[in-house]
């Protein structure tokens, strides 16, 4: 279950805690019964070509074609590789091509990787359809009336915990530290995971601190078993995975038959950016509304402060200062090790990282160096085969010349984001 990764992800989380314990107002949460109604928020249609949809495969595309400069991505390539970034894999897709495809040797194409808490904004978005379809009907309900009764949680103060608390990481429950182990080390001992979550003594008052916590979002996965009747992985295949195509999945399920709702899931990365294509496009997949646009409207809307710039929604990442004025913000779902999908609006575009260990910041500092217009530049088959030649490297290990193609000026970092915990605790 990777303990070390268990320890690292809960002092993570107990520095977050540290720095940021106040958070957002959590009054206005999304209404379900706007659910069956809900559209998404209206677009320019003015010379706008229809939308792509991936389901069985993704269309592929120059850089220049959609705007990016092939040779600042190969000087990203270039310098990935020299500083010994632990990157296993980038992907970059703008306007509904993928223009970016890289693997990082021994990491290969086709292989699942482990997304660690990306988990938990795919367990957000199964709660959104889930409500769609009024399996669910209010986020303000106190979790212990949704789980199953055996649970335990008749304390007063438990009822005050609602499912919006979870998924917002506001619960309150005690994450700490206990023995030695960590709180996702200890949950994992326990016969019964979301048991012991629940079970956890009260730290703060339900809604006033975030506290980025494994157990609220299995509270989150079981909640989900008992309204669906199914786990969130078979849910997730009826009703997510499938429609968009995504075939090749595995997400382990606790002694009780609930699926991880913290981390564990593993996808290959082409299905990661479906699913930022998904969100991107405000849960609508080739006609069909997968997950209601007013829910995602509050899932990717802060509810939680936790620290400058910075915010949490249901079980995503908020940067409101990285979307132009008056626009979307930047959303990411990340993981622990440097896993990312981050959703730009501003720019149409999704970018998913994998790797082990890295500071994610670094590899979308070079992405956004590259992206130079939102229209078609002038075509550049010399940037585009340089760049190919620096993705076959990548992919077998193998030294590149650097002199293969005219060289460019160095690639300008611009500075990052702040530090996001994508951790899976």
């Amino acid at each position: 279950m990777g303990r070390a990764r268990a320890a690292a992800s809960q002092c993570l989380g107990l520095c977050l805690l540290a720095a940021a314990p106040l958070l957002a107002s959590c009054s206005d949460f999304f209404d379900p019964r706007e659910a069956a109604t809900s559209t998404p928020p209206p677009v320019s249609t003015a010379a706008q070509p229809a939308t792509t949809w991936p389901t069985h495969g993704w269309p592929l595309s120059t850089p220049e074609a959609q705007g990016i400069d092939s040779n600042a991505l190969a000087d990203g390539m270039d310098a990935i590789r020299a500083r010994h970034i632990p990157v296993h894999s980038l992907l970059i897709e703008r306007h509904g091509s993928i223009v970016l495809d890289a693997y990082f040797h021994p990491f290969a194409d086709n292989e699942l990787h482990d997304v660690a808490s990306i988990t938990k904004s795919v367990i957000s978005t199964l709660v959104g359809i889930s409500v769609g379809k009024r399996q669910l009907e209010d986020l303000n309900t106190p979790a212990v009336a949704l789980l199953p009764k055996a649970m335990p949680g008749e304390d007063a103060n438990k009822a005050r915990i609602t499912l919006a608390h979870l998924l917002s990481m506001q619960s309150g429950l005690d994450c700490s530290t206990r023995g030695g182990l960590n709180f996702l080390q200890q949950m994992e001992h326990s016969p019964h995971w979301s048991a012991f979550a629940l079970e956890r003594p009260e730290t703060a008052e339900p809604g006033t601190t975030f506290n980025y916590c494994a157990g609220d979002m299995q509270l989150v996965s079981a909640v989900l078993t008992n309204r669906t009747g199914d786990s969130a992985a078979s849910f997730a295949q009826k009703e997510l995975f499938g429609p968009l195509g995504i075939e090749h999945v595995s997400w382990p399920t606790d002694a009780d038959g609930v699926s991880h709702g913290f981390a564990d899931l593993k996808l290959q990365p082409r299905d990661m950016a479906k699913l930022g294509y998904l969100w991107l496009h405000h849960g609508e997949w080739d006609g069909r509304q997968i997950v209601p646009a007013a829910y995602l409207e509050q899932a990717f809307s802060a509810h939680a402060n936790v620290g400058q710039n910075v915010q949490y929604g249901y079980g995503m990442w908020i940067y409101p200062e990285h979307g132009p004025a008056g626009g979307p913000a930047d959303v990411e779902a990340n993981g622990h090790g440097g896993q990312r999908i981050a959703v730009v609006p501003s720019q149409d575009m999704v970018v998913v990282i994998t790797g082990s260990g890295l500071d994610s910041n670094e590899v979308s500092g070079l992405v956004a160096a590259a992206v130079k217009s939102n229209l078609a530049l002038p075509q550049n088959p010399v940037g585009d085969a340089r760049l190919e030649m620096r993705v076959a490297a990548a992919a077998e290990g193998s030294e590149t010349r650097l002199a293969a193609a005219s060289p460019t000026k160095s690639l300008p970092v611009p500075l990052p984001k702040p530090p996001r915990p994508g951790s899976s605790s």
